[in-house]
């Protein structure tokens, strides 16, 4: 309850009304609640179908470069030109060996794959690995 006011003495008001406070965080939770499943999207990448054996996990973490069919090149989430690629990859990588996982749609050219093949080894990845799905799916 709010503080009475007399004709002769004004009462401090003791309580804080949170009601606004309130309902601002329900709005914002609402706009999280909405916005979340739409940035938690990845990008969908076709991958060929391959029965092969996987690859060993020992050693440091591979970096995963990803080419949907659109020709966006990406680093993990973030895409990049092909002319900045070797820089990119380079700071990254800071002189250290670590393989990189290839992950190419499957309507890519073998042109376009070739060209990034290239760049790697260009910065001195010798471990180049492509990513494929099993048959059966």
């Amino acid at each position: 309850m709010a503080g009475r006011v007399s004709s002769t003495n004004l009462e401090d008001m003791a309580e804080i009304n949170v009601t606004p406070l309130v309902d601002v965080m329900l709005v914002l939770l609402i706009i999280f609640i909405i916005t979340a499943p739409m940035l938690a999207q990845g990008l969908k990448v076709n991958l060929p179908k391959q029965n092969a054996p996987g690859l060993a996990e020992d050693g440091p973490e591979p970096l995963v470069l990803t080419i949907t069919s659109d020709r966006v090149i990406l680093i993990g989430d973030e895409p990049v030109h092909l002319q900045l690629l070797a820089d990119r990859i380079g700071a990254l990588l800071g002189g250290q060996a670590r393989p990189v996982y290839l992950k190419v749609d499957e309507t890519v050219a073998y042109g376009e794959v070739i060209r990034v093949m290239a760049v790697l080894h260009s910065v001195g990845v010798e471990q180049i690995g492509m990513v494929t799905r099993p048959e059966g799916q």
